[in-house]
Protein backbone atom coordinates (compact mmCIF):
# COMPACT_ATOMS: atom_id res chain seq x y z
CA UNK A 1 0.00 0.00 0.00
CA UNK A 2 1.28 3.43 -0.85
CA UNK A 3 2.17 5.70 2.03
CA UNK A 4 -0.89 7.65 3.11
CA UNK A 5 -0.88 11.31 2.12
CA UNK A 6 -3.37 13.96 3.00
CA UNK A 7 -3.18 16.49 0.17
CA UNK A 8 -2.18 20.06 1.00
CA UNK A 9 -3.04 22.98 -1.25
CA UNK A 10 -0.68 25.89 -1.78
CA UNK A 11 2.08 27.17 0.42
CA UNK A 12 1.49 27.35 4.16
CA UNK A 13 2.09 31.05 4.64
CA UNK A 14 -0.30 32.24 7.32
CA UNK A 15 1.03 32.84 10.83
CA UNK A 16 -2.23 33.73 12.54
CA UNK A 17 -5.80 32.51 12.32
CA UNK A 18 -8.19 35.14 10.97
CA UNK A 19 -11.94 34.69 10.91
CA UNK A 20 -12.57 37.36 8.28
CA UNK A 21 -14.06 39.71 10.87
CA UNK A 22 -12.10 41.26 13.72
CA UNK A 23 -14.84 41.60 16.30
CA UNK A 24 -18.48 40.91 16.90
CA UNK A 25 -19.58 44.45 15.91
CA UNK A 26 -17.97 44.08 12.48
CA UNK A 27 -19.30 40.58 11.88
CA UNK A 28 -21.95 40.33 9.18
CA UNK A 29 -25.28 38.91 10.28
CA UNK A 30 -25.66 35.59 8.49
CA UNK A 31 -29.07 33.95 8.45
CA UNK A 32 -30.72 31.19 6.51
CA UNK A 33 -29.49 28.03 4.79
CA UNK A 34 -25.89 27.98 3.55
CA UNK A 35 -24.95 31.11 5.49
CA UNK A 36 -27.67 32.99 3.62
CA UNK A 37 -25.80 32.85 0.31
CA UNK A 38 -27.57 33.02 -3.04
CA UNK A 39 -27.58 29.51 -4.59
CA UNK A 40 -25.30 28.90 -7.59
CA UNK A 41 -26.31 27.60 -10.98
CA UNK A 42 -24.37 25.27 -13.24
CA UNK A 43 -21.25 27.44 -13.12
CA UNK A 44 -19.11 27.17 -9.96
CA UNK A 45 -19.03 30.23 -7.71
CA UNK A 46 -16.93 31.14 -4.68
CA UNK A 47 -18.89 30.24 -1.56
CA UNK A 48 -19.44 32.99 1.02
CA UNK A 49 -16.89 35.30 -0.59
CA UNK A 50 -15.10 37.45 1.97
CA UNK A 51 -16.73 35.56 4.84
CA UNK A 52 -15.73 31.91 4.67
CA UNK A 53 -13.63 32.13 1.51
CA UNK A 54 -11.57 35.06 2.77
CA UNK A 55 -8.42 35.01 0.64
CA UNK A 56 -6.36 32.61 2.73
CA UNK A 57 -6.30 28.86 2.01
CA UNK A 58 -9.75 27.56 2.92
CA UNK A 59 -10.60 24.03 1.83
CA UNK A 60 -12.89 21.06 2.40
CA UNK A 61 -16.36 22.37 3.29
CA UNK A 62 -18.61 19.76 4.95
CA UNK A 63 -22.16 20.37 6.19
CA UNK A 64 -24.00 18.45 8.88
CA UNK A 65 -27.13 16.57 7.74
CA UNK A 66 -29.47 19.22 9.16
CA UNK A 67 -27.50 21.96 7.39
CA UNK A 68 -26.96 23.86 10.65
CA UNK A 69 -23.22 23.24 10.96
CA UNK A 70 -20.37 23.72 8.52
CA UNK A 71 -16.80 22.52 8.90
CA UNK A 72 -13.84 23.56 6.77
CA UNK A 73 -10.05 23.67 6.98
CA UNK A 74 -7.95 26.79 7.23
CA UNK A 75 -4.37 26.18 6.11
CA UNK A 76 -1.31 28.02 7.36
CA UNK A 77 1.54 27.69 9.80
CA UNK A 78 2.07 25.89 12.08
CA UNK A 79 -0.55 23.43 10.76
CA UNK A 80 -4.09 23.48 9.34
CA UNK A 81 -7.07 23.72 11.68
CA UNK A 82 -10.63 22.50 11.27
CA UNK A 83 -12.98 25.45 11.63
CA UNK A 84 -16.67 25.23 12.45
CA UNK A 85 -19.69 27.55 12.29
CA UNK A 86 -23.17 26.80 13.64
CA UNK A 87 -26.63 28.20 13.06
CA UNK A 88 -28.11 29.17 16.43
CA UNK A 89 -31.47 30.89 16.82
CA UNK A 90 -31.49 31.56 13.10
CA UNK A 91 -28.04 33.20 12.98
CA UNK A 92 -24.66 31.73 12.08
CA UNK A 93 -21.93 31.98 14.69
CA UNK A 94 -18.45 33.32 14.05
CA UNK A 95 -15.85 30.73 12.94
CA UNK A 96 -14.01 28.87 15.69
CA UNK A 97 -11.56 25.98 15.77
CA UNK A 98 -13.37 22.65 16.26
CA UNK A 99 -12.83 21.19 19.75
CA UNK A 100 -11.02 18.12 18.43
CA UNK A 101 -8.71 20.11 16.13
CA UNK A 102 -5.88 22.60 16.54
CA UNK A 103 -2.95 20.25 17.09
CA UNK A 104 -2.01 18.52 13.82
CA UNK A 105 -3.09 18.18 10.17
CA UNK A 106 -6.26 16.10 9.88
CA UNK A 107 -8.87 15.14 7.28
CA UNK A 108 -12.53 14.48 8.11
CA UNK A 109 -16.04 13.55 7.00
CA UNK A 110 -19.39 13.33 8.81
CA UNK A 111 -21.57 10.22 8.68
CA UNK A 112 -24.89 10.71 6.82
CA UNK A 113 -26.83 10.43 10.10
CA UNK A 114 -24.70 13.21 11.63
CA UNK A 115 -23.83 11.14 14.69
CA UNK A 116 -20.19 10.41 13.93
CA UNK A 117 -17.25 12.22 12.44
CA UNK A 118 -14.41 10.21 10.92
CA UNK A 119 -10.99 11.84 11.09
CA UNK A 120 -7.72 10.84 9.40
CA UNK A 121 -4.87 11.80 11.71
CA UNK A 122 -1.25 11.15 12.59
CA UNK A 123 -1.87 12.10 16.19
CA UNK A 124 -0.03 9.84 18.65
CA UNK A 125 -1.77 6.69 19.80
CA UNK A 126 -2.60 6.34 23.47
CA UNK A 127 0.58 5.82 25.48
CA UNK A 128 2.84 7.07 22.67
CA UNK A 129 4.60 10.41 22.46
CA UNK A 130 5.48 10.38 18.76
CA UNK A 131 3.17 11.00 15.84
CA UNK A 132 1.98 7.93 13.97
CA UNK A 133 3.59 7.15 10.63
CA UNK A 134 0.21 6.46 9.01
CA UNK A 135 -2.98 8.49 8.91
CA UNK A 136 -5.17 6.21 11.00
CA UNK A 137 -8.92 6.71 11.07
CA UNK A 138 -10.29 8.09 14.29
CA UNK A 139 -13.94 8.59 15.17
CA UNK A 140 -15.80 10.97 17.46
CA UNK A 141 -19.46 10.61 18.38
CA UNK A 142 -21.86 13.46 18.94
CA UNK A 143 -23.72 13.90 22.21
CA UNK A 144 -25.86 16.62 23.77
CA UNK A 145 -22.72 18.64 24.55
CA UNK A 146 -21.15 18.33 21.10
CA UNK A 147 -18.40 16.10 19.76
CA UNK A 148 -16.82 13.61 22.14
CA UNK A 149 -13.27 12.32 22.40
CA UNK A 150 -11.55 11.00 19.29
CA UNK A 151 -10.84 7.27 19.39
CA UNK A 152 -9.02 5.04 16.91
CA UNK A 153 -11.55 3.16 14.80
CA UNK A 154 -9.31 0.18 14.08
CA UNK A 155 -5.48 0.29 13.90
CA UNK A 156 -5.38 -1.42 10.50
CA UNK A 157 -7.74 1.08 8.84
CA UNK A 158 -5.88 4.06 7.43
CA UNK A 159 -6.47 6.80 4.89
CA UNK A 160 -8.70 9.77 4.17
CA UNK A 161 -12.25 8.61 5.09
CA UNK A 162 -15.73 9.00 3.61
CA UNK A 163 -18.69 7.03 4.94
CA UNK A 164 -21.92 5.77 3.36
CA UNK A 165 -25.25 5.57 5.19
CA UNK A 166 -24.85 1.77 5.64
CA UNK A 167 -21.58 2.41 7.50
CA UNK A 168 -19.25 1.31 4.70
CA UNK A 169 -16.05 3.32 4.83
CA UNK A 170 -14.22 4.44 1.70
CA UNK A 171 -10.59 5.44 2.14
CA UNK A 172 -8.00 7.26 0.04
CA UNK A 173 -4.34 6.36 0.44
CA UNK A 174 -3.09 7.17 -3.04
CA UNK A 175 -5.59 4.52 -4.19
CA UNK A 176 -9.25 4.18 -3.19
CA UNK A 177 -10.16 1.36 -0.77
CA UNK A 178 -13.26 0.14 1.03
CA UNK A 179 -13.79 -1.26 4.52
CA UNK A 180 -17.28 -2.72 4.81
CA UNK A 181 -19.34 -2.39 7.97
CA UNK A 182 -20.50 -5.93 8.76
CA UNK A 183 -22.20 -7.05 11.98
CA UNK A 184 -21.09 -3.95 13.83
CA UNK A 185 -17.43 -4.15 12.81
CA UNK A 186 -15.22 -3.02 9.97
CA UNK A 187 -13.64 -5.53 7.62
CA UNK A 188 -10.04 -5.30 6.44
CA UNK A 189 -9.49 -2.76 3.69
CA UNK A 190 -9.98 -3.92 0.09
CA UNK A 191 -8.79 -1.89 -2.91
CA UNK A 192 -11.35 -0.95 -5.54
CA UNK A 193 -10.66 -2.16 -9.07
CA UNK A 194 -8.97 -0.42 -11.99
CA UNK A 195 -12.17 1.31 -13.09
CA UNK A 196 -11.25 3.75 -10.32
CA UNK A 197 -7.63 3.14 -9.35
CA UNK A 198 -4.65 3.52 -11.65
CA UNK A 199 -1.09 2.30 -11.36
CA UNK A 200 0.48 5.52 -12.62
CA UNK A 201 -1.54 8.24 -10.84
CA UNK A 202 -2.63 9.07 -7.32
CA UNK A 203 -6.29 8.94 -6.31
CA UNK A 204 -7.19 11.01 -3.24
CA UNK A 205 -9.72 13.27 -1.46
CA UNK A 206 -12.93 11.32 -1.91
CA UNK A 207 -16.67 11.64 -1.35
CA UNK A 208 -19.13 8.74 -1.42
CA UNK A 209 -22.84 9.26 -2.01
CA UNK A 210 -24.87 8.10 1.03
CA UNK A 211 -26.48 5.32 -1.03
CA UNK A 212 -23.12 4.49 -2.69
CA UNK A 213 -24.58 5.34 -6.10
CA UNK A 214 -21.53 7.38 -7.09
CA UNK A 215 -18.03 8.20 -5.93
CA UNK A 216 -16.17 11.49 -6.35
CA UNK A 217 -12.42 11.66 -5.92
CA UNK A 218 -9.35 13.56 -7.08
CA UNK A 219 -6.66 12.31 -9.40
CA UNK A 220 -3.36 13.88 -10.31
CA UNK A 221 -2.84 13.09 -13.98
CA UNK A 222 -2.41 14.88 -17.31
CA UNK A 223 -5.95 16.26 -17.37
CA UNK A 224 -6.87 19.92 -17.00
CA UNK A 225 -4.52 20.76 -14.14
CA UNK A 226 -2.45 19.41 -11.30
CA UNK A 227 -5.41 17.71 -9.59
CA UNK A 228 -8.82 17.12 -11.17
CA UNK A 229 -12.10 15.81 -9.75
CA UNK A 230 -13.40 12.54 -11.21
CA UNK A 231 -16.71 10.69 -10.86
CA UNK A 232 -17.57 6.99 -11.05
CA UNK A 233 -21.11 5.53 -10.86
CA UNK A 234 -22.02 2.24 -9.18
CA UNK A 235 -23.98 -0.28 -11.22
CA UNK A 236 -26.70 -2.51 -9.77
CA UNK A 237 -24.29 -5.47 -9.75
CA UNK A 238 -21.88 -3.54 -7.49
CA UNK A 239 -19.28 -2.78 -10.16
CA UNK A 240 -18.17 0.75 -10.96
CA UNK A 241 -18.13 2.63 -14.23
CA UNK A 242 -14.76 3.79 -15.51
CA UNK A 243 -14.01 7.02 -13.68
CA UNK A 244 -14.42 10.10 -15.85
CA UNK A 245 -12.98 13.56 -15.48
CA UNK A 246 -15.77 15.99 -14.55
CA UNK A 247 -14.62 18.33 -17.31
CA UNK A 248 -13.83 22.00 -17.60
CA UNK A 249 -17.04 23.11 -15.89
CA UNK A 250 -15.45 21.88 -12.65
CA UNK A 251 -11.75 21.47 -13.35
CA UNK A 252 -9.27 24.12 -14.44
CA UNK A 253 -5.56 24.51 -15.10
CA UNK A 254 -4.92 24.51 -11.33
CA UNK A 255 -5.88 22.03 -8.61
CA UNK A 256 -9.49 21.14 -7.80
CA UNK A 257 -9.86 18.94 -4.73
CA UNK A 258 -12.04 17.89 -1.77
CA UNK A 259 -15.44 17.29 -3.39
CA UNK A 260 -18.48 17.16 -1.12
CA UNK A 261 -22.19 17.02 -1.91
CA UNK A 262 -24.51 18.62 0.61
CA UNK A 263 -26.78 16.22 2.54
CA UNK A 264 -29.85 17.56 0.73
CA UNK A 265 -28.19 16.58 -2.56
CA UNK A 266 -28.50 20.10 -4.00
CA UNK A 267 -24.93 21.37 -4.23
CA UNK A 268 -21.45 20.15 -4.99
CA UNK A 269 -18.70 21.86 -3.00
CA UNK A 270 -15.02 21.66 -3.87
CA UNK A 271 -11.80 23.61 -3.37
CA UNK A 272 -9.80 25.34 -6.07
CA UNK A 273 -6.72 27.53 -6.40
CA UNK A 274 -8.01 29.26 -9.53
CA UNK A 275 -7.58 33.01 -9.70
CA UNK A 276 -10.10 35.58 -10.86
CA UNK A 277 -7.34 38.04 -11.78
CA UNK A 278 -5.54 38.41 -15.10
CA UNK A 279 -1.79 37.81 -15.24
CA UNK A 280 -1.26 41.16 -16.96
CA UNK A 281 -2.65 44.62 -16.24
CA UNK A 282 -2.57 47.34 -18.92
CA UNK A 283 -2.29 49.87 -16.09
CA UNK A 284 0.12 49.35 -13.16
CA UNK A 285 -1.76 48.50 -9.97
CA UNK A 286 -1.20 50.49 -6.81
CA UNK A 287 0.09 49.19 -3.49
CA UNK A 288 -3.41 49.48 -2.02
CA UNK A 289 -4.91 47.49 -4.90
CA UNK A 290 -2.24 44.81 -4.49
CA UNK A 291 -2.95 44.44 -0.76
CA UNK A 292 -6.68 44.27 -1.43
CA UNK A 293 -6.14 41.39 -3.86
CA UNK A 294 -3.90 39.55 -1.41
CA UNK A 295 -6.61 39.81 1.25
CA UNK A 296 -9.45 38.72 -1.03
CA UNK A 297 -10.65 35.39 -2.47
CA UNK A 298 -9.70 34.45 -6.01
CA UNK A 299 -6.05 35.39 -5.44
CA UNK A 300 -4.53 31.96 -6.15
CA UNK A 301 -4.85 30.61 -2.63
CA UNK A 302 -7.42 27.87 -2.16
CA UNK A 303 -11.06 28.97 -2.05
CA UNK A 304 -14.24 26.97 -1.52
CA UNK A 305 -16.58 26.80 -4.52
CA UNK A 306 -20.11 25.46 -4.95
CA UNK A 307 -22.24 24.54 -7.94
CA UNK A 308 -25.59 22.89 -8.63
CA UNK A 309 -25.19 19.14 -8.02
CA UNK A 310 -27.18 18.41 -11.19
CA UNK A 311 -23.79 18.60 -12.87
CA UNK A 312 -23.10 15.12 -11.44
CA UNK A 313 -26.32 13.63 -12.80
CA UNK A 314 -25.51 15.08 -16.23
CA UNK A 315 -22.34 12.95 -16.32
CA UNK A 316 -24.12 9.66 -15.57
CA UNK A 317 -23.84 7.13 -18.44
CA UNK A 318 -27.05 6.72 -20.46
CA UNK A 319 -27.42 3.06 -19.50
CA UNK A 320 -27.71 4.07 -15.83
CA UNK A 321 -30.31 6.80 -16.28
Amino acid sequence: MRHVRIFSIGVLVIAAFLTGCTDQDDSPVLTGPYLGQDPPGMTPEIFASGILSAGYSEIKAVFSPDGKEIYYQLWGEPFPVIVMMKEKSGRWTKPEVAPFSGQIIEGYNISPDGKRMFVASQRPLSGHAEQSEDYRVWVTEKNEKGWGELKVLKPSIIGYPAVAENGNLYLATGDIWISEFVNGDYTEMKKLDDSINTSEFYEEDLYIAPDESYLLFCRRDDGFGSWDIFVSFRREDGTWTIAQNMGNKINSSVSEVYPFVTPDGKYLFFSSRRTIHESFSPVPITYEEKIKILKSPGNGNADIYWVDAKIIENLKPKELK
